[in-house]
């Protein structure tokens, strides 16, 4: 049996709900489960526990914060929903092998070198970028079709099949495409990297086993439109982040990253393309955890 359409929307809240109570019980409560069937067919169908699918979120979605923010490492820990800081220590030391204090110090000299690198190598790439703006968005409706794997191997055939199944819903109205990237590289290990490939919709649905629904909350972006292949969308990352501490009011939430692709369909052959790159901001003193 195929539990991914009871799990999808699991997974959507789970994401979205980082610095919630995500046990075990109100988890099972969530999907209409027991905690032991839940168990078993999450394990079976994601390849971890609920447990610890939630933690390694919560832990990864922490060491992007470390390096992003200058929050501390307590506030860091409730932001992602850790109760108590030497929970968090804990947990955080088995997946990174150092303390968080330790990660934050080196990973920040791990991405400026990385940075430089990237820098060093745009002579001559075939991309421009927009000056970036602080724009803010409405909530938004998509329907998804999720890719785990590195960034850069996003099949254009996942794409293909949200259009189908736009077809076969009636979806009028010109498409709207997004992509939706949750976690960072830097983090997360290539193979469990999370891409939402999107397309607006125009309310709730109800998921089946490969298209799932999600609520984008919307808030204050930062917003650059890249122009050229997609290939080159990470080397734009690279030159945008920087940008983003000249919005001396705010704070780089970063996470989730949203792609908007101005076409009517998605061909990663042309060489150019424009794409609207937009990161969460949030105002200086107001608390903030990537969704």
């Amino acid at each position: 049996m195929d539990h991914w359409e009871t799990l999808t929307p699991l997974l959507v809240h789970i994401q979205a709900n980082l610095d919630q109570e995500l046990g075990l019980t109100a988890l099972g409560r969530r999907a209409s489960l027991s905690s032991a069937h839940l168990q078993r067919v999450f394990k079976a169908t994601v390849g971890e526990t609920p447990k610890g699918y939630v933690t390694r979120l919560r832990v990864e979605r922490a060491a992007f914060c470390l390096l992003a923010h200058e929050s501390t490492i307590a506030q860091v820990a409730a932001n992602c929903g850790f109760e108590r800081p030497e929970t968090f220590i804990r947990a955080f030391r088995r997946r990174f092998g150092k303390s968080p204090r330790e990660y934050r110090s080196s990973v920040r000299v791990e991405a400026a070198a990385w940075n430089e690198e990237r820098r060093e190598s745009l002579v001559g790439q075939r991309f421009a970028l927009s000056k970036t703006r602080l724009i803010d968005i409405r909530p938004t409706h998509v329907a998804f079709r999720r890719h785990l794997g590195p960034y850069e191997s996003v099949p254009e055939s996942i794409f293909d099949e949200l259009e189908r199944w736009a077809a076969r819903a009636h979806l009028s109205g010109p498409r709207i495409w997004m992509g939706i990237g949750h976690d960072a590289p830097i983090a997360t290990p290539p193979h469990q990297l999370r891409f939402d490939a999107a397309l607006v919709v125009p309310g709730p649905f109800k998921a089946n086993r490969s298209i799932g629904y999600q609520l984008l909350p919307g808030g204050t972006h930062a917003v650059t439109t890249h122009a050229g292949p997609y290939e080159t969308l990470g080397a734009g990352y690279a030159m945008i982040f920087p940008r983003l501490a000249a919005f001396r009011n705010y704070v780089a939430v970063g996470l989730p990253a949203v792609e908007v692709y101005h076409a009517a369909k998605i061909n990663v052959r042309l060489a150019l393309n424009h794409t609207d790159i937009c990161l969460p901001m949030s105002r200086r003193g107001v608390s903030a955890v990537p969704s």
